[in-house]
């Protein structure tokens, strides 16, 4: 399975489990992922947390299912964004229990959560401009977060930023030994929900993402200005292990 799903007292746990491919998001991942979320609310948990197994939290989109549909622009109810915008618009506290690297569309996973731990060792970077795609939903909720000037440091550098870095750049709210990364994030959901009531907990998230409102829209359509000939590239490159070629669209400007 690609998402495990357990439960802590009344927090719901969902783990991604594909260390194989380092958590990558895939239609599969994704799909059972909204899924659980609904799993989790029926059955009445209080919070959900996001962890992952293996070595690293989540490597990004997967690239076969990039290839396949995602940057097409084409309505596609396993695209991560209709993930990350389902927990940015959950009522109850998500948190990110980060370990290892969070990269692309895994950065963009703690970015629509509430709250994130991260483990010492871990790290943020967005490194698809690199690949000839764009990390839409970073370009739409990271600047709120650290400011125009870093956000456009990260996406268009695609440099790494340490989990020290982004507790002082406010990407995370605590950094914990690795070991302690799940256990430490299900101590802060429960330190949440357990003092305090559902109605007013949605209220306050309600209210916070009103004045910083997302335009979903603009993020599920906005692949679609990448030129089809150089996201084809940089994918092709990625998947034969080789430098991309991109100095021919710079030649055709």
């Amino acid at each position: 399975m690609p998402v495990l799903y357990s439960r802590h007292g009344d927090i719901a746990i969902l783990t991604l489990n594909d260390a194989q491919r380092r958590n990558a998001l895939s239609r599969a991942s994704v799909a059972q992922l909204l899924d659980l979320i609904a799993r989790s609310r029926a059955e009445k948990a209080r919070a959900i947390v996001i962890a992952a197994n293996g070595p690293v939290f989540c490597a990004g989109a997967n690239i076969d299912d990039l290839k396949a549909g995602w940057m097409s622009g084409v309505a596609d109810p396993t695209d991560p964004a209709l993930l990350f915008r389902a927990l940015a618009e959950e009522k109850r506290p998500t948190i990110a229990a980060v370990q290892g690297g969070a990269l692309g569309g895994g950065f963009e996973l703690t970015l629509s959560c509430d709250l994130v731990v991260m483990g010492a060792e871990s790290y943020f970077a967005l490194p698809e401009l690199g690949h000839g795609v764009i990390p839409n939903t970073a370009l739409a909720r990271l600047h709120r977060v650290v400011g125009t000037r870093r956000a456009a440091e990260l996406i268009l550098t695609r440099r790494r930023l340490s989990a020290a870095q982004a507790v002082e750049w406010g990407l995370a709210n605590r950094i914990v030994l690795t070991a302690d990364v799940l256990s430490s994030a299900i101590d802060l959901a429960l330190s949440i929900v357990q003092s305090a009531p559902p109605g007013a907990i949605a209220a306050a998230k309600h209210n916070l993402a009103h004045h910083g409102e997302t335009d979903w829209a603009r993020v599920l359509s906005s692949p679609e200005d990448v030129p089809p000939t150089e996201w084809r590239e940089g994918l092709r490159a990625f998947d034969e292990r080789r430098e991309p070629s991109y100095d021919q669209f710079w030649q055709d400007r």
